[in-house]
């Protein structure tokens, strides 16, 4: 089960996250198409990621939930710039699906009171990979719409600056927490020779330090409308968090650790 459910959770955190993202954005500003396009793209993806591996381990509740919430991201995809309320309220149903499948798994999966920070994990992954990925996609989309107004590349960056900043802080903790009562030659010989714990020290330096770094460039970039410096950044971010995010994965999985 350890791998796919890294494989599924990885590529469903992605989707989701992405998803929860267009919160931010205005369809007036952007058109429908990139709603369209990405929409439903990412239930493919979803759909696409159970059928392969999911369904292999997800408990029958988080899959409905999963299908309700592939479901709401279609139907928001296919009615977004409607006049009525659907795409809405598509979105919210879909978001609260997603939230009810990410507690359902984890709960199933990590007992009490383990699931408390596995749950504030999975949620702070799910963000990040999906602002990150969807800043970069609009970084492109203003190749397309050139006078597309910067408010909201801005707007999309600055949660993710945010959301950079407090994956950081709960990642640090995290290790704080395993390291906390070592000798210095005890936490060197954790971090570099154990099996869980040179894991534990890639993850933080690529997955956390690594975005940090790089979140005040990204904000400057964008402050001054230069976009293209700003996609060039973000695809960096985005190798940074996937590569983070997967090793987080990793040892939730395999180790039981909250990173």
């Amino acid at each position: 089960m350890g791998i796919k459910q890294v494989i599924f959770d990885f590529f469903f955190y992605l989707g989701a996250g992405t998803f929860i993202s267009f919160g931010v954005l205005r369809q007036n500003q952007l058109g429908r198409r990139y709603f369209i396009y990405h929409g439903l793209g990412i239930a493919f993806i979803i759909l696409t990621s159970y059928f392969a591996v999911g369904r292999a381990f997800l408990d029958p509740e988080a899959t409905y939930w999963m299908v309700a919430s592939s479901f709401f991201i279609t139907l928001f995809s296919l009615t977004v710039g409607g006049r009525n309320r659907t795409p809405l309220a598509s979105f919210f149903l879909g978001v609260l699906s997603i939230l009810g499948t990410i507690v359902l798994e984890v709960t199933t999966i990590h007992p009490y009171p383990l699931h408390i920070p596995m749950i504030i994990n999975a949620g702070l992954s799910t963000l990040l990979l999906g602002f990150s990925m969807n800043a970069m996609l609009l970084g492109h989309w203003y190749l397309v719409q050139p006078k597309l107004s910067i408010k909201e590349l801005k707007r999309l960056c600055l949660v993710l600056v945010i959301l950079i900043v407090l994956r950081f802080l709960f990642g640090t903790y995290g290790l704080y927490t395993l390291i906390q009562g070592k000798s210095e030659a005890d936490v060197y010989k954790y971090l570099l020779s154990s099996s869980p714990g040179i894991f534990v020290l890639m993850r933080w330096c690529w997955g956390l330090l690594g975005p940090l770094v790089l979140a005040y460039p990204i904000w400057g970039t964008v402050k001054i409308r230069s976009t293209q410096s700003a996609t060039g950044l973000l695809y960096i971010v985005v190798l940074f968090v996937i590569t983070g995010e997967i090793l987080s994965l990793y040892l939730a999985a395999f180790f039981g650790i909250s990173l």
